[in-house]
């Protein structure tokens, strides 16, 4: 064989390959980013989305112009399922929320979805009472809108994550529904582990915070407020509620005080913008209900997979409340003339719950390393 011809040999096995290989990923679709193949026993069953969720995410959202769409971190892509908001709002719905995303990424999703979705009419947007700044997102939108489409198709990291959801179809369940929402621990054993492994990072006592009433910094969520009024865009801000067990740690160490002074900046600055109608509201359900006390056994929760991750079935109440489907009953809308109010009523709830149930201190206390 001639040098010429094994040349050409040569790169054509190697394009016969790479078309083989494209092939081969672009049918598996282990990312979930074509979603027009699926095949039960080969690929239905997506086990790499997780990994890859921040680069198919914004292109699902671009390509079905959902109507209604949820933002945050991994509290809401997991306590939030879009077909229940669809079916309280009659609007199609997307989870847009990351597993992991601080702030400053949530912040610039939310400007991602103003900016590329034209249907946008309802937003879901779970906060922490802290602060909420602006940041430049041009860079990240930029990413956001080009992804890399042939790190899709011909890559390694492709081939392997194809090859793996292959293997993998009947050893792992999904990890996310098509609709963006992610199941996490959801199910599994071990609840109590986990609430004593993850307790000292959702009390504000642990973390070192005293009660300070700092000044909060919410020009970020203030751009995506008055951006919501001026395209007429329903906002639900949502507080991330956590189980009665951090919230009692921030009482044993007087450290509830922040988070009221936190809300009633927010409030204020919500009202600022929106004035007292129905377009912006801001939700909270954290306290001492049924819900946010449920007993916590190694078994998997009903309502709980740690002390701040909170099940859909509690969320699905939240999103029922939020939009009137249901009268509020564990939840209250915020505002900046009833959060004093809001603060007795949970400090008399707390009073009663402590007083009925006198082993929830002593659990609480013996889940952590070094009592506060």
């Amino acid at each position: 064989m001639s040098e010429k011809k094994y040349v050409i040999l040569f790169f054509s096995c190697l394009l016969a390959a790479m078309i083989i290989v494209a092939a081969f990923d672009r049918v598996v679709d282990p990312f979930w980013y074509f979603r027009d193949i699926s095949i039960p026993g080969f690929n239905q069953v997506k086990t790499k989305f997780r990994r890859y969720e921040r680069h198919v995410k914004p292109e699902i959202l671009v390509r079905e112009q959902p109507d209604a769409v949820i933002f945050g971190s991994s509290y809401s892509e997991i306590g939030f399922d879009p077909d229940h908001l669809a079916s309280v709002t009659n609007e199609s719905a997307y989870n847009f929320a990351l597993a992991g995303a601080q702030w400053g990424r949530v912040y610039c999703d939310v400007q991602f979805a103003m900016r590329y979705d034209r249907n946008l009419r309802i937003i879901v947007l779970g906060i922490h009472p802290q602060s909420m700044p602006t940041r430049e997102c041009e860079s990240e939108l930029h990413e956001m809108r080009h992804p890399d489409l042939l790190s899709f198709l011909i890559s390694a990291d492709a081939l392997k994550a194809s090859i793996e959801t292959v293997m993998e179809q009947r050893k792992d369940p999904p990890s996310h529904t098509a609709q963006g929402l992610y199941f996490y621990t959801r199910g599994k054993p071990g609840t109590l582990d986990r609430f004593s492994q993850y307790l000292p990072s959702h009390s504000h006592c642990l973390e070192g915070k005293k009660g300070k009433e700092a000044p909060i910094d919410l020009d970020g969520l203030k751009n995506i407020i008055g951006e919501a009024v001026k395209r007429h865009v329903v906002v639900k801000l949502v507080v991330y509620p956590r189980h009665a067990m951090p919230v009692e740690l921030d009482y044993l160490c007087k450290a509830r005080k922040e988070r009221w002074h936190a809300l009633s900046e927010i409030a204020s600055m919500v009202e600022s913008l929106a004035g007292r109608g129905d377009l912006v509201q801001i939700w909270d359900f954290e306290g001492f209900h049924e819900i946010a006390a449920e007993a916590i056994t190694e078994a998997p929760a009903v309502y709980w997979q740690d002390p701040a991750h909170f099940n859909y079935e509690y969320g699905n109440i939240m999103l029922d409340e939020m939009f009137g489907k249901k009268s509020a009953l564990y939840g209250i809308r915020l505002t900046s003339k009833n959060i004093e109010a809001r603060e007795r009523m949970e400090k008399e709830k707390r009073e009663r719950f402590v007083e009925s149930h006198p082993d929830f201190d002593k659990q609480l206390l013996s889940l952590l390393p070094h009592a506060p």
